[in-house]
C-alpha cells in the first residue's frame, strides 16, 4: 500500500484516529463518469453547431458542478456565454445528461468493497458531490451503492457547493458526526478546499479529475486508489 502525507513523502499506515464518518466525492472518486458527461456535453455542443471535445478534454474541465462545466466547454470552442445563454445551455445540459447518467459510467476499482467494509467497520457514510442530488442518487442506486450510503448531498442540496464548507458540514450533521470525526475522501482541489474550510481532514485518491498533481492539493493523505483506503480500514489500524 502506498500512502503519502502532506510533505509528499511515503508514510505507510499514517495514523488518522477518531474517525466515525467518511464523506465520499462521487465523480472521479467512486465512479468514472467522464464518458457519460462528455457524451452529454458533446451532444449539447453539436446541437449548437460546434465540434465535439475529446473525453480527456472534458475530464480536465470537470469540477465545481454542471454550470461551470457548460461554461468551460463553450469557452473551449471559442464561445463565451452571457448569463441568459448560460442559464439556457445549463438547463439543456441537465436534460441531456439526465438521459445519459449510467450508460458509460463505471465504478472505480475497489469502490463497492470500500463502501461495504467501511460500513462493516462501523463507519457512517455520505456522498458529497457537486453533481445534482437526484442524478447522484440515480447513479448510486444503479450500482447498488445506495445500500451503504446513508446520506447524499448534491450540488443543489445546499445553498453553496464545494469548495465552500456547507455541504460537508450538512452531511456530517446528518450522519450525527462532527467536523472533528468526519473525513472527506475525494480527488480534487474542491474536495480539499471544502474540507479545510469545514475544519475536516481529507484524503485524496490519486488519478481522479484534477489537473494538479495529487500531492500538491494539500490533503492529509494521498492514496493510490480506493483499495488503499480499504487497507487502512482493515481492522482499523489507522482509522480507529
Amino acid at each position: 500500500m502506498s500512502v503519502t502525507g502532506k510533505t509528499g513523502r511515503k508514510t505507510g499506515d499514517k495514523a488518522m484516529t477518531g474517525v466515525s464518518a467518511l464523506l465520499f466525492d462521487l465523480d472521479g472518486t467512486l465512479v468514472d463518469s467522464v464518458p457519460d458527461i462528455a457524451r452529454a456535453a458533446n451532444l449539447l455542443l453539436e446541437s449548437e453547431g460546434f465540434e465535439p471535445l475529446g473525453v480527456d478534454e472534458v475530464r480536465a474541465m470537470i469540477g465545481h458542478g454542471i454550470p461551470k462545466l457548460v461554461e468551460r466547454v463553450f469557452i473551449a470552442r471559442g464561445h463565451s456565454l452571457d448569463a441568459e445563454a448560460h442559464a439556457a445551455m445549463t438547463a439543456r445540459m441537465m436534460g441531456i445528461y439526465a438521459d445519459n447518467l449510467t450508460g458509460l459510467t463505471v465504478p472505480l476499482p475497489g469502490a463497492m468493497d470500500v463502501l461495504e467494509d467501511s460500513v462493516r467497520a462501523g463507519l457512517k457514510l455520505a456522498v458529497v458531490t457537486n453533481k445534482p442530488e437526484a442524478f447522484s442518487r440515480e447513479i448510486l442506486l444503479h450500482f447498488g451503492m445506495d445500500a451503504h450510503v446513508a446520506v447524499v448531498v448534491g450540488g443543489d442540496t445546499c445553498a453553496t457547493r464545494k469548495p465552500e464548507p456547507e455541504m460537508l458540514l450538512h452531511a456530517a450533521a446528518a450522519l450525527g458526526a462532527s467536523a472533528d470525526d468526519a473525513v472527506m475522501v475525494g480527488d480534487s482541489s474542491a474536495d480539499v478546499a471544502s474540507a479545510r474550510a469545514a475544519g475536516m481532514r481529507v484524503i485524496v485518491v490519486r488519478g481522479g479529475y484534477t489537473t494538479v498533481p495529487a500531492e500538491e492539493l494539500g490533503a492529509d493523505l494521498v492514496i493510490d486508489g480506493l483499495p488503499d483506503l480499504l487497507a487502512l480500514l482493515d481492522g482499523q489500524p489507522a482509522l480507529a
